[in-house]
């Protein structure tokens, strides 16, 4: 009982020394500990969680313990408490945490800022009441207090951090090799508090500084729309970006399990047997599957406007929903997100996470036309990672590491079934006329072989290929029913994913100068593709889907 006592009575003095310090941390911790509890639903709790928040701890305790006099302290450290409120905003709004991904969308497009306060002036001012409140409280209750300072607790936890951060670093490094890559991938994954929003803002710096004169080549760059046909009456396009999806595993394909069971019931879907990427890598083959100029000619891709800004020129309301994180491994596509009107991050979340706002979305104004792009986690390594437990269908048959992998992956195809499905279901419910394109951005190996591959950027018959449909609604214009009939046609011959931007144009009936008919898959002068693509440094002219 004496020790009981004892134990209540110490807490307690600390508690009364340190309540103010609890204030503080509380709120700089917040961003974190509500994006952890709202998106419990849309991803599994891993390593990097515990990682941030141990980090997280690690810091503030390195803070506590680095000057007895912690007002003096907390009042350099503003500009911090600033970023967490703009970090609480993004979790209580967007269920995003103040990324890279809107650090670039700030230095980007800071001339919207005028369009986004308006909007969100209600949801801004309490967030900074919150700040008023906790930041208030914290430095009264620090103005004139001497707290206990201990040297050797702080280079203990100084200690801890190098070492946490060093054991990251150690791991990106055998994953990416020792290099600039693994730098930015570190500071990628710090999302720590509150030192991590530092780290954000050096990858943010390194994107932009690394492409501001790309950014201003492409800002420069002209949209103009040539004609518009009166025969297309498409309010609603949908554009989703898949991620490492292979046709070998979707029974859609011919794969004998029933990985895509929702969208072989699915009317008005235009599938492609012999459909290649670009680029066996997401950086390329993105902005390749967005843009109308060839993969040979990469320095127009990368120096003029997407497709996102033809349809903002055409009248469009752009959207961009993404699950990808803003990294360096992502080239220009965060670039490509900026020209949309709307974006919005789920990082770290299952690929259903954007479900929710993609219903307010089609749900908005109904005089507006829409055109939404969707770029999603998919099949993305780890592959357990990408599905929620109840798609945990398919189990390897043995414990081989390639049948364990195999079936995770397939859960993944199950997973991304059931999304694309319920993004298809909704527009029809919209009653909208609507036209849905996926394509994946490359395919995967999956130790297929002696070789014993894994993942992409090989070339060859297992990461060139890809999974890819078009989907229209019953209500498109009798014209566009029959121009879609010509997509039968080409289930069966080669193309390539450079293709789909010409043939959305065509469906939509918006045109621009650099459209090209014999890209496109709904005119008579398409020619078949030879699959050009990239392929490390070099280009390689053709893809044989045969000798492969």
């Amino acid at each position: 009982m004496k020790n009981s006592a004892k134990i209540i009575d110490y807490s307690s003095k600390i508690l009364k020394a340190e309540w103010p310090n609890l204030v503080l941390w509380s709120y700089l911790l917040s961003p974190l500990i509500v994006r952890t509890l709202t998106n419990y639903q849309y991803s599994k709790i891993d390593l990097l969680v515990f990682y941030t928040l141990g980090m997280s701890v690690l810091w503030l305790l390195a803070i506590r313990f680095i000057s007895s006099n912690q007002f003096k302290v907390h009042i350099i450290l503003l500009p911090f408490y600033l970023l967490a409120a703009v970090d609480l905003f993004l979790v209580l709004n967007f269920n995003s945490k103040l990324t890279a991904a809107y650090m670039f969308i700030g230095l980007t497009n800071h001339k919207e800022a005028s369009e986004f306060l308006p909007t969100y002036w209600q949801s801004i001012s309490i967030v900074l009441v919150i700040f008023v409140i906790c930041y208030g409280a914290g430095l009264i209750g620090l103005h004139k207090r001497e707290l206990y300072k201990n040297k050797g607790i702080f280079v203990l936890v100084v200690s801890a951090l190098l070492v946490g951060y060093g054991a990251y670093f150690y791991k990106t490094v055998k994953l990416n090799s020792l290099g600039k890559s693994a730098v930015m991938d570190l500071l990628a994954k710090d999302q720590s508090t509150p030192v991590g929003y530092l780290s954000q803002m050096a990858l943010t710096a390194n994107l932009y500084l690394g492409t501001e004169k790309l950014i201003k080549r492409r800002r420069e760059s002209d949209v103009k729309i040539t004609s518009m046909s009166d025969q297309s009456n498409i309010e609603t396009i949908v554009f989703v970006i898949g991620e490492s999806s292979r046709p070998h595993n979707w029974s859609l394909y011919g794969y004998n399990k029933e990985t895509t069971p929702n969208l072989g019931k699915q009317a008005g879907i235009f599938k492609f047997n012999n459909i290649c990427t670009t680029a066996p890598y997401t950086s390329f083959a993105v902005p390749s599957m967005l843009s109308l100029e060839p993969i040979w000619d990469w320095e127009s891709i990368v120096s003029t406007k997407s497709l996102v800004s033809i349809y903002r020129a055409a009248g469009y309301m752009t959207y961009w929903l993404s699950v990808q994180e803003v990294d360096s491994f992502g080239g220009i596509i965060p670039q490509i997100a900026a020209e949309a009107q709307y974006r919005q991050y789920f990082e770290r979340s299952y690929d259903g996470a954007l479900i929710s706002e993609y219903e307010k979305i089609l749900k908005k104004s109904d005089t507006e036309k829409k055109a939404i792009f969707i770029h999603v986690k998919g099949s993305h390594f780890e592959y357990s990672r990408r599905y929620p437990e109840h798609f945990d269908k398919f189990q390897p048959s043995t414990n081989s590491f390639k049948d364990k992998i195999t079936a995770e992956y397939d859960n993944s195809i199950l997973y991304a079934d059931w999304l694309l499905s319920a993004i298809i279901d909704q527009l029809k419910l919209s009653k909208k006329p609507s036209v849905l394109f996926y394509s994946s951005d490359h395919g995967e190996n999956m130790m297929d072989d002696s070789r014993g591959l894994l993942g992409h950027g090989i070339g060859n018959k297992y990461d060139l290929p890809v999974s890819a449909f078009i989907w229209a609604s019953d209500n498109v214009s009798s014209q566009q029913s029959l121009k879609l009939l010509k997509l039968r046609e080409r289930e069966s011959q080669k193309i390539s994913i450079s293709s789909l931007p010409h043939t959305l144009l065509n469906i939509t009936g918006v045109f621009t100068s650099r459209y090209k008919s014999p890209d496109d898959l709904l005119s008579d002068d398409f020619v078949s593709s030879k699959c050009p693509h990239l392929l490390g440094a070099g280009y390689v002219p053709s893809f044989d889907f045969d000798t492969h």
